[in-house]
């Protein structure tokens, strides 16, 4: 009691010192969003948890399965498998309960899934992204196009300007260094060999919607 009303102490002046004269509700659409942020947090963790006892069990069963590895060595890992099991079924619980108070609830796992991960991306599947991430994925994805629409200018301007360039270069030397020329002939025949693969995919690219490029770039006008 006594420690509840010196936090609650605390709260107060907190509130005071912020200007807050409201406190959420259960019913308030603030109260709610931070329920969810605070599910969601939950539920990583737990994820997290989860996802390192199953890498420690990983490792400690490929310790068991290498040569040389001591009968007492093998002892003590398989204790510290059956412990880690146990603890496995724990986080396991308390990863499915935290996945059902999630909104929308995320999927839940059983023993038998969770042993059967040998790969970190299986557990990298789970953290599937909310809503709030897509949204800022979209929203980038827009600042990309803006992006692309200066990059594909200078890439296309780059192919063009090297060609023109390496074969002036070339032609001065043929009459200059002969056996010179001959051999950037060949480096440029080899960076020049998927040009126009290159620029097949940029046309590609100026073709998407929402990509605002100007077609006669691909002329080669810098």
């Amino acid at each position: 009691m006594e420690n509840f009303e010196k936090d609650l102490k605390v709260v107060q002046d907190l509130e005071i010192k912020l200007g807050i004269t409201k406190r959420w509700v259960p019913e308030d659409e603030e109260w709610q969003t931070a329920g969810r942020l605070v599910a969601n947090r939950k539920y990583q963790r737990c994820l997290d948890q989860l996802e390192s006892l199953i890498v420690a069990q990983i490792f400690e069963l490929s310790k068991m399965n290498q040569v040389g590895t001591g009968y007492k060595l093998r002892k003590h890992i398989a204790k510290a498998l059956k412990a880690r099991s146990a603890a496995i079924h724990t986080a396991l619980d308390r990863f499915n309960t935290a996945a059902r108070t999630c909104s929308p609830p995320r999927h839940q796992l059983t023993f038998e899934d969770v042993v059967e991960y040998t790969f970190l991306a299986d557990f990298d599947l789970l953290r599937n992204a909310t809503p709030m991430d897509q949204f800022f994925k979209v929203c980038h994805v827009e600042e990309e196009i803006k992006c692309l629409n200066v990059e594909v200018h200078r890439i296309v301007t780059y192919l063009h300007d090297e060609d023109r360039y390496v074969n002036a270069c070339i032609a001065q030397l043929q009459v200059s260094h002969p056996p010179l020329a001959y051999q950037v002939q060949l480096y440029h025949n080899v960076r020049a060999k998927f040009t126009n693969h290159h620029l097949h995919l940029l046309t590609e690219i100026a073709n998407l919607p929402g990509v605002k490029l100007v077609k006669g770039m691909w002329g080669g006008e810098s």
